[in-house]
């Protein structure tokens, strides 16, 4: 069973604003990679497609709170963490930590972000939130929240 998943990278240019720090929305932009990563990592594809049906994962809350910048060319770490599991929809916790030269972690931003799985017909063009696969129920759970707690004051 899985609560967590780290994702590493490297700050790119054109993620940049005139200030030369990572622009505020890439921030929901790597919570959103980073959550198909983990979806990925357990076998699921974060978007299927059979025929005029789709299913995926809208979000319908996303906050983030930011503590300090990354440059161009920082190491970083985003670290999700399955925070609740509701019938249709996941929780998660965000950490941002920029990867220092001597590894020491700088903690950058903490968020949260919540998916609902749902269906959406192209020909009717509606949309609605499905029951979680019971497959991908036997591999989530929530993070111990004591985790969550340190990971929220950003302690290692």
């Amino acid at each position: 069973m899985a609560f967590d998943y780290v994702l590493e990278r490297e700050l790119a240019f054109y993620e940049t604003d005139m200030a030369g720090i990572a622009h505020f929305s890439n921030f929901f932009r790597w919570m959103e990679i980073t959550e198909h990563a983990f979806l990925k990592s357990l076998g699921f594809e974060p978007v299927v497609q059979e025929g005029d049906q789709f299913w995926g994962w809208p979000r319908v809350r996303a906050s983030c709170d930011y503590h300090a910048p990354v440059r161009y060319g920082d190491r970083f770490q985003v670290h999700l963490f399955v925070k609740e599991i509701k019938q249709k929809s996941v929780v998660y916790f965000y950490r941002f930590r920029k990867v220092e030269a001597d590894g020491s972690m700088t903690p950058m931003a903490r968020a949260e972000m919540t998916s609902v799985y749902a269906g959406f017909d192209v020909p009717s063009q509606s949309m609605m939130a499905l029951d979680l696969q019971t497959e991908l129920l036997d591999k989530l759970e929530v993070a111990p929240p004591d985790l969550i707690k340190a990971a929220r004051t950003h302690r290692p």
